[in-house]
């Protein structure tokens, strides 16, 4: 099941000026800081009178302050996110949830509330928290606490790198090529050296700020040209496991930046923002990268036990794996 609001509906954003923002106009700020408008944009918006500070009707000539509240009527239309998330396992404390690809887990960019948490929220009720995340495309199990204690409870043990009593996590991906044996990846993972793409890391020699990182890559099934590998990050870091597998020469199948030039990623973002679908598949590429969290280990809150949560593969794994 997709989901998109058909017509746009309006939504108020709230937030304060941060200190750093002192001495600089209201207009100058937003075209800074909120980059999904130009200037131009922001002018037609103050026009419209949807933007205020103070509760005063803004007109982007203000010197700001920090501190002062700036409220924003948006009228907006969230892109086409999948809603078929499972929660699989509920109880006082935690709620454990089979996530679809191609559904954010919180707010970010033109996601408002077609992300996980919300529609959590709108369903199980407004104190549930976030523990970890997965990126939007990336399928399978994630753990929702439903209070802020168990959160900083299970969110300690992710901290815990390497110890025993840390989150222990099974990821599956469908990569190219043939992984021929088991391969541990100790490269350190930093932003990419001379990226266009903000977001992108790098286990290479000249990453910018590398930090230490560890995945153990398992070869689970083989097709004609690809592998089914169980993937075990013994770190968490950004991309982890889509990093070290580009740089093992065995790239995720459909991940649109690792193991291909920034222009690639680009120019996908570009389709995206002309409304191209996410959900077309191609004959060359699945519609998302082929990254599954499968299962995932840790001591629950309550009592100290450990627990195994587990998300099944997805079918679309098997018949790109034997494409």
């Amino acid at each position: 099941m997709t989901k998109s609001d058909p017509e746009p509906q309006a939504i108020t954003l709230q937030s304060r000026i941060p200190n750093d923002a002192k001495g600089l106009r209201l207009l100058d700020f937003l075209a800074q800081r909120f980059r999904y408008l130009n200037r131009d944009g922001w002018r037609t918006e103050l026009a419209d009178d949807r933007i205020a500070l103070d509760g005063i009707s803004a007109s982007g000539d203000e010197v700001l302050r920090g501190g002062m509240k700036l409220r924003y009527e948006k009228m907006h239309r969230e892109p086409q996110v999948s809603l078929d998330f499972r929660v699989v396992h509920q109880d006082t404390a935690l709620l454990a949830v089979d996530k679809p690809s191609h559904l954010p887990m919180h707010a970010d960019g033109p996601f408002i509330r077609n992300t996980l948490i919300h529609q959590l929220r709108e369903e199980h009720g407004e104190q549930l928290q976030l523990v970890h995340r997965l990126d939007r495309e990336t399928s399978g199990i994630c753990i929702v606490a439903t209070n802020k204690v168990a959160q900083a409870a299970v969110q300690a043990q992710f901290s815990a790198n390497g110890d025993p009593n840390s989150v222990r996590k099974v990821y599956l991906a469908v990569v190219h090529g043939r992984l021929e044996h088991a391969l541990r990846c100790e490269q350190p993972i930093g932003h990419k050296f001379g990226r266009e793409v903000t977001l992108r890391r790098s286990a290479a020699d000249d990453a910018e700020n590398p930090k230490a990182a560890s995945t153990t890559l398992e070869p689970v099934r083989y097709g004609p040209n690809k592998t089914l590998v169980r993937c075990l990050p013994e770190t968490g870091r950004t991309h982890q496991i889509r990093v070290h597998l580009e740089q093992a020469g065995h790239p995720v199948v459909g991940d649109k930046l690792y193991g291909h030039p920034d222009s690639h990623y680009l120019a996908f973002v570009a389709r995206m923002k002309a409304g191209e679908s996410v959900f077309e598949d191609t004959a060359e590429a699945p519609n998302r990268h082929l990254l599954h969290a499968h299962k995932i280990y840790l001591r629950h809150p309550n009592d100290d036990s450990e627990q195994c949560y587990e998300a099944p593969i997805p079918e679309e794994f098997e018949r790109w794996l034997l494409s």
